[in-house]
């Protein structure tokens, strides 16, 4: 592994790319009936002192032994050309829209069999040996040059602002991520999505958890808040994705998907290239929690 004295990493890459293909109707619309397409990469581990190492693996348990990198394996069986726009509030439950009416997406179902968006796995663990087992080691994305840099690279067309990418810990420890803060051009935004009678507002997406659909607040949160630069935790993050127990297998759960509450979830979507560099950097955090 690489020695620096920043701490350790994780380099995730994503490629994705969104599939032009023929619209259903003559309006822009969100929920659009084309297919989007994601192709993952490797993950890989560095560690930033020789007392701690963080180790990725592609299937955990006895399978880390110092690897420095590892596969994302993809735990569903969609196809990857074929990502639909869904709506969730919490990762575990999906919905997509079965068919509009004057414009209005009104018939809803619940995603079976994790169709239509993407879900990958891995496996992290921080090594150590000779520290107080109460230590803790504090997770955050990573922006830095060094591993990367920009999070989102040869950016073309508009999937990135409706696009979401989650990550679980455990199936515990969830997050949602908005991958741009940025927004379509008013005329190529839409926001038909309507529950019982009641159009969802922005910021808004599906609750399917319970027996009947309702609108919620978008958990989603914006990537800079769990975002390290070169200069370290000084360049807007608030807190860590997850704080590491040593020696702890953790499993990694990541989701890609369109969100078609987002009004940013259009046609115009269908048109562009986004490649995705994802990376973690972790520190030891203070006081050991």
């Amino acid at each position: 592994m690489h020695a620096n004295s920043n701490g350790f990493k994780i380099a995730l890459v994503f490629a994705m790319l969104a599939a032009l293909a023929v619209a259903t109707g003559t309006a822009t619309y969100a929920w659009f009936s084309s297919n989007s397409v994601v192709e993952t990469d490797m993950a890989s581990g560095r560690s930033g002192t020789d007392e701690v190492k963080l180790l990725v693996s592609s299937s955990g348990g006895g399978s880390f032994r110092g690897a420095e990198e590892a596969s994302i394996e993809q735990v569903n069986k969609t196809k990857t050309d074929n990502l639909m726009p869904v709506s969730t509030a919490d990762l575990s439950h999906f919905v997509y829209n079965t068919g509009t009416v004057q414009g209005e997406a009104v018939h809803f179902e619940k995603v079976k069999d994790e169709q239509y968006y993407y879900h990958g796995r891995i496996y992290l663990q921080a090594v150590a040996e000779d520290r107080d087992k109460s230590e803790r080691m504090a997770l955050y994305l990573d922006n830095a040059s060094e591993n990367g840099g920009e999070f989102l690279q040869n950016t073309k067309g508009s999937i990135a602002n409706a696009a979401r990418l989650g990550l679980t810990f455990d199936d515990d420890n969830k997050v949602i991520l908005r991958l741009s803060e940025e927004s379509n051009a008013k005329s190529e935004q839409a926001g038909d999505t309507v529950i019982d009678g009641t159009r969802l507002s922005t910021g808004q997406v599906i609750d399917s958890s319970g027996s009947s659909l309702k609108a919620v607040k978008d958990p989603s949160v914006a990537l800079k808040e769990y975002l390290a630069g070169d200069n370290g935790l000084g360049e807007g993050a608030t807190e860590p994705l997850l704080l590491m127990e040593l020696n702890r297998i953790y499993t990694v759960d990541i989701y890609f998907y369109l969100e078609g509450c987002d009004p940013d979830c259009s046609d115009v979507t269908q048109l562009g290239k986004t490649d995705f560099h994802l990376a973690f950097y972790g520190v030891l955090a203070e006081g050991g929690r």
